[in-house]
């Protein structure tokens, strides 16, 4: 599958195509031209088969059961914005072309860009509206009533009404999440805000301060205890200083033994018993003033047992000490400071909702006008290129159905709907029972449109279907001029639409041991002339 590709235009053109062991083929390769490209055959040639190919290397592969393996190859020319798309996907290709494999097992269909394995989704996601394929029902993105929109919209030219909404809409989406974040219901916020309410209101009515369990529980235990401190230091200020006994008296006594030698060297034990004095005499006096604090009376004692009452009941709901329990009090103020900014939150953003769903509503309007404008002319130019066609008395129209919120494509739904024939009734595009009818329709859109896609290649299958050689050139002169624009590759029965081709295919049978296989080579000179004219009817002798 080595090849020179010749770039005739510029975007991820289709380059070439390549297979082996790919159903009916045995080994195909081809060079695709940058205008129009045709693909001629008998019936059961294999024209079906090779357009499978087409459809694998996009990313839609056909079911393989077949014992053996196969591959097909798709090489394309690509642009910044095709590089862009498939970075963000975290796919990161050098060069200007882009190489799509596709090897087909038994049990596996693996895909690869440029040698690395990606998952078809990459290679579906990176040509859809890059490559458009025009068969029976198959229609890739002009059959998607999603992007309906899409081909007003370009043909708006990027009005600004346009850029306007979808920023309005944005901006409204980014609300609406905000909102949707609010998980709570008003009744909600209302009872936690008056539970708050009411843990902060019992709290401060307490007025605690720091560290007062810890005192006012140390009085509590020496108030109860009273009775017995109270008979203990009458008992230590008996043995230190009151009793007839007291270590007061023993010391003086010690002391009045001692002067009788201090004159022999003792001066100083009479020093060391004067210090025993005053330290009995210090520890005297604190007694002293111990014992006059725990006189109580009964009032205050039932004041402190309250208190102590308070500060239990707090401990049990928000703390194991003062200290923990302010720090409660703080965070429920902060919580209640919260709820009341999440109202105050949600209120401005229904506010800020209502204001952007009146301008989007608005803008929409707008939006609607000028599709509805240019549908009009978009309509007229179609109805041209059906009468040049043959489909005189068809219609295509833009149906702008109004939907009940905004949408980020706007207001309004775009549906292209049709009518074959005069009388007939308006119905969707996509129920176009005949593929014939179908690829004109969308032969006709292009033709109005060629200007204003953003494709690359369009492929066309049974565009020539129950259209006879009167009209053949019709039809050709219509992909003759949207191949000016676009890369156009034709499957066709038509000699006019052959002759005027800038590349030229033709898919035969052929027999090789038994087996019929199917082969396609380019025709030039005159082998190109005797296709065309077997295509014609003029089967030379």
């Amino acid at each position: 599958m080595k090849a020179t590709f010749l770039l005739l235009m510029e975007g991820d053109m289709l380059l070439s195509l390549a297979g082996k062991d790919f159903l009916t083929f045995k080994d195909f390769y081809v060079e695709f031209s940058g205008g129009m490209n045709a693909i001629t055959g008998e019936s059961g040639a294999g024209k079906t088969v090779f357009l499978k190919a087409l459809w694998a290397v996009l990313g839609f592969p056909p079911l393989w059961d077949n014992d053996g393996s196969g591959s097909v190859e798709g090489n394309f020319a690509v642009d910044d914005s095709l590089l862009s798309k498939l970075g963000d996907m975290g796919v990161d290709i050098n060069g200007d072309q882009l190489l799509v494999s596709v090897s087909f097992t038994g049990q596996r269909t693996i895909y690869r860009i440029n040698g690395k394995m990606v998952p078809k989704q990459i290679v579906q996601s990176a040509f859809r509206d890059r490559v458009e394929i025009h068969s029976q029902h198959s229609s890739i993105s002009l059959l998607d009533e999603s992007k309906h929109h899409i081909i007003l919209d370009h043909a708006l030219g990027g009005d600004t009404s346009l850029t306007r909404y979808s920023e309005l809409y944005a901006e409204y989406i980014k609300v609406r999440r905000e909102l949707d974040s609010f998980i709570v219901d008003p009744s909600q916020i209302e009872r936690e805000k008056d539970f708050l309410e009411f843990q902060i209101r019992e709290i401060e009515q307490a007025d605690l301060q720091p560290h007062e369990d810890e005192v006012i529980e140390m009085k509590y235990t020496r108030y109860r205890n009273a009775q017995m401190l109270l008979e203990t230091f009458q008992e230590l200020t008996d043995l230190l200083k009151d009793g007839e006994l007291s270590i007061y008296n023993s010391l003086n006594d010690a002391r009045a033994t001692v002067e009788k030698i201090r004159n022999f060297g003792y001066k100083d034990w009479l020093d060391n018993l004067q210090i025993a004095l005053e330290e009995l005499d210090s520890l005297y006096t604190k007694i002293d003033e111990e014992r006059s604090t725990l006189e109580i009376d009964d009032e205050e004692f039932s004041a402190i047992e309250s208190r102590i009452t308070i500060i239990q009941g707090l401990k049990r709901k928000y703390g194991d000490s003062v200290e923990k329990i302010l720090v409660r009090l703080e965070e429920f103020k902060k919580e209640l400071g919260t709820l009341k900014e999440l109202e105050g939150r949600k209120e401005r953003l229904k506010k800020n909702e209502e204001e952007l769903l009146s301008s989007l509503k608005e803008t929409g309007r707008i939006v609607d006008q000028k599709r509805l404008v240019r549908a009009k002319e978009i309509e007229e130019q179609i109805r041209v290129h059906l009468e040049d066609l043959r489909m005189k008395g068809a219609e295509l129209r833009f149906h702008l159905k109004p939907e009940l919120m905004p949408r980020s494509y706007g207001t309004s739904k775009v549906t292209m709907v049709v009518k074959t024939n005069p009388g007939m009734d308006l119905m969707e595009i996509g129920s176009v029972a005949s593929g014939g009818e179908l690829s004109r329709f969308l032969l006709a859109l292009e033709s109005a449109l060629k200007n204003q896609l953003d494709l690359k290649t369009i492929v066309f299958d049974e565009v020539d279907s129950g259209v006879g050689q009167r009209l053949g050139t019709v039809v050709s002169g219509k992909l003759e001029e949207i191949s000016r624009e676009i890369q156009t590759i034709v499957i066709t029965h038509l000699p006019q639409i052959a002759m005027s081709s800038d590349r030229h295919f033709v898919v035969r049978k052929q027999q090789v041991h038994n087996e019929t296989i199917s082969i396609i080579e380019e025709l030039h000179g005159s082998s190109k002339e005797r296709e065309i004219e077997e295509m014609s009817g003029q089967i030379p002798d």
